[in-house]
């Protein structure tokens, strides 16, 4: 007992003395907490990952020379509109390329917070400090005084190689030795491999029109060069052209497809602070696979095609998924990507999908029209299912999809839409409003209604369920700044389940709204202050329509100066569950870094938590290592802390963290192979980077 309130001491004292000593501005920690802080959260409880954090992750690595950036770069960013891209293209063209990205300044419809977060994925190859601050090399400057076209800048060649190693320093139940008895009885007691977890990262690029990468893993549990594993377990790997001609896009490899509003197929984001966020839906189009994610990419090649005004894409795949089968035929498709026992080793790679599609559209004046067609073929057939939520779930072996998307603006209104239907005869439409008379106010409602028979494999689109299917729904909502320094933004979203969803055999609806303000008195300190409510369908034990009702409050107060970075974060959760009654949680926490030299950096986070069970979990975004989200979940009653730090040596650069979480009501922590007989969680994580 005394070990264990000395162990929460330490924790509280190392939080509040790091306020007056740790910071240094980290503008891809207030990026990421405003943009990507909410997960998606499914039907069935589990957490989808925004696939939009990876991708900007890898922009955020990799930056571009802004002088070379064209429309389609600059309106990947999410918080960017079409007139402010335009706008930063016109200055560029105008100034016969920039000398240094303060020049954004003449850019007037760009606030001080959208030039900062630019930096975050854009650099200057005129400016010396540009270069500097994304670690580009010396080699790769040119001369400040000789002004080019930005079609004439030239990079050469960037490589980037990085090497990620986490290990925990405790032992949890799956690594326990059996005897060779009891692996007998039962062989999924055990792991196959070792503690340890890994990730290979390799990048390159030529003059940023052909790029090539390799992605290898190891989860932790997963054997390392053995049981059938060449080295790591899983591999992906893409090679990626860009121009400016006819072929605009092409890659062999690993990618991800995105066409229309995503309801054929898609990986956007699903949440209706991504559309706040967002001023625009995300780009149709090709990207190329980087992240770890084992399911949600497309395995062949793909083209993007321009002819004048009509653009035309098209994708071919074939890869194998993991899946549950049951006689022969497909129950579930595992999409977490562990192998660690014979068990998930069976489950392996067990079924083959071929997909293809293509996009056609045309460009009239400020009105574009498309239509798409995505086929998917698995060699094995779904089975019926038996759940009652299920009842809808897919049947056979064979799903198509087809789609006519719109959208068309001129001025403040812009109108996105598309209309889908499955070969299984289910219809789909998504539909987006945007009014934004200035920079300062934008209105959107979005309407969507997805019946309960439409089926689509690879379709990701703004939804409050778990999948494309069985939803009706209106969201509202506006970001607007009334007066100077003040931003509010809020939504309401109303949904109707007409059939059984998981957690309830009736037809339900649900409610979600928010309400934020931010206070900005300085260009670097922010007050935050949100609130948010979610009611979602849940029976209670005699099998009555009921549902749970959860209520979250935030407050923060962030600095960003040229010295400092802070972050002070409070947050409060109030949960009603059917037959559980109403339970709270609240956590405090502090993030703070700092720069010790220009080679050196060192980052900290603390907080202490207070909840009934895991059920009222509330997120912590906490300083992270390159390409690693940094949203552990924090439940029960306890602390934790991580500190990190960087050196960069020329073109190395070696990175440690340390992450240590202490539960002071437990005594054990999860549950089978996951159960560790203990209080505390400690781990630690090592990466190495080259870039030149």
């Amino acid at each position: 007992m005394v070990k264990n309130w000395g162990i929460t001491f330490i924790t509280v004292f190392l939080f509040f003395f790091s306020l007056p000593v740790i910071g240094q501005e980290d503008e891809w920690a207030v990026f990421a907490e405003m943009f990507m802080e909410d997960m998606t959260t499914e039907e069935d409880g589990t957490t989808a990952t925004n696939a939009l954090y990876e991708e900007l992750m890898e922009l955020h690595r990799n930056p571009m020379d802004i002088n070379l950036a064209q429309k389609a770069d600059l309106m990947r960013m999410p918080f960017l509109t079409e007139q402010q891209a335009d706008s930063i293209l016109c200055l560029i063209e105008r100034s016969h390329g920039l000398l240094s990205m303060g020049e954004l300044m003449f850019v007037k419809n760009l606030q001080h917070r959208e030039r900062r977060f630019l930096s975050l994925f854009f650099y200057c190859s005129h400016d010396p400090v540009s270069h500097s601050r994304h670690g580009m090399p010396d080699s790769l400057n040119t001369r400040p005084d000789l002004p080019t076209t930005r079609r004439n800048v030239s990079q050469g060649l960037r490589t980037d190689v990085s090497m990620t190693m986490s290990a925990p320093l405790y032992r949890r139940e799956g690594f326990r030795p059996h005897s060779r008895e009891e692996l007998e009885r039962n062989p999924n007691c055990q792991y196959l491999g070792n503690s340890t977890a890994s990730t290979l990262r390799y990048r390159a690029s030529w003059n940023n029109c052909l790029l090539w990468g390799l992605t290898a893993q190891k989860d932790e549990g997963e054997p390392f060069a053995a049981k059938g594993n060449s080295l790591f377990d899983s591999y992906s790997v893409f090679v990626m052209g860009k121009g400016e001609r006819a072929v605009r896009k092409w890659i062999i490899g690993d990618y991800t497809t995105h066409f229309g509003l995503g309801l054929t197929v898609g990986s956007s984001g699903a949440d209706a602070m991504g559309v706040l966020a967002s001023m625009s839906p995300r780009q149709a189009g090709f990207t190329a696979h980087t992240a770890t994610d084992e399911a949600m990419f497309m395995r062949g090649g793909a083209i993007d095609v321009r002819l004048g005004r009509v653009s035309i894409r098209a994708f071919g795949s074939w890869r194998k998924h993991d899946a549950t089968l049951m006689d022969d035929s497909i129950s579930t498709i595992i999409t977490n990507g562990y192998h660690r026992t014979p068990l998930e080793m069976d489950k392996r790679h067990n079924v083959a999908a071929l997909q293809g599609g293509v996009s056609v559209g045309a460009m009239v004046g400020a009105f574009h029209m498309g239509v798409n067609a995505v086929h998917t073929h698995y060699d094995k057939s779904y089975r019926r299912p038996t759940a009652l939520y299920r009842k809808y779930y897919f049947q056979g072996s064979d799903f198509g999809n087809y789609s006519v998307e719109y959208s068309m603006g001129r001025g403040a209104f812009k109108v996105w839409g598309e209309t889908a239907t499955s070969e299984q005869g289910g219809v789909a439409t998504l539909h987006r409003v945007q009014y934004a008379p200035h920079h300062k106010l934008a209105l959107n409602v979005l309407h969507r209604y997805y019946s309960k028979r439409y089926l689509a494999t690879s379709a990701q689109s703004y939804r409050v369920g778990s999948r494309i299917q069985n939803e009706h729904g209106l969201m509202a909502g506006f970001c607007w700044e009334p007066v100077k320094l003040w931003e509010l933004k809020g939504y309401v979203d109303v949904a109707h389940f007409p059939t059984a969803v998981y957690a309830s055999k009736n037809p339900k609806n649900a409610l979600g709204a928010m309400l934020q303000a931010e206070y900005s008195p300085l260009n670097t300190t922010t007050w935050l202050l949100r609130y948010k409510y979610r009611s979602m369908p849940d029976d209670n034990s005699a099998g009555l329509p009921d549902c749970r009702v959860q209520h979250t409050l935030k407050g923060q107060w962030r600095y960003s100066g040229r010295v400092w970075n802070l972050a002070t974060t409070a947050d409060m959760v109030f949960l009603s569950q059917p037959d559980k009654g109403t339970k709270c949680g609240w956590m405090v926490s502090q993030r703070a870094s700092v720069v010790i030299s220009r080679a050196t950096r060192l980052s900290m986070s603390g907080a202490v938590f207070h909840t009934d069970s895991y059920a009222e979990g509330l997120r912590l975004y906490e300083p992270i290592l390159l390409y690693s989200s940094g949203y552990p979940i924090c439940y029960y009653h306890g602390s934790r802390l991580s500190v990190s730090a960087q050196h960069t040596v020329g073109p190395l650069s070696v990175a440690v963290k340390y992450a240590l979480t202490h539960y002071s009501n437990r005594d054990s922590i999860g549950t089978g192979l996951r159960m560790y007989h203990g209080s505390t969680l400690q781990e630690v994580f090592i990466q190495v980077a080259l870039r030149v």
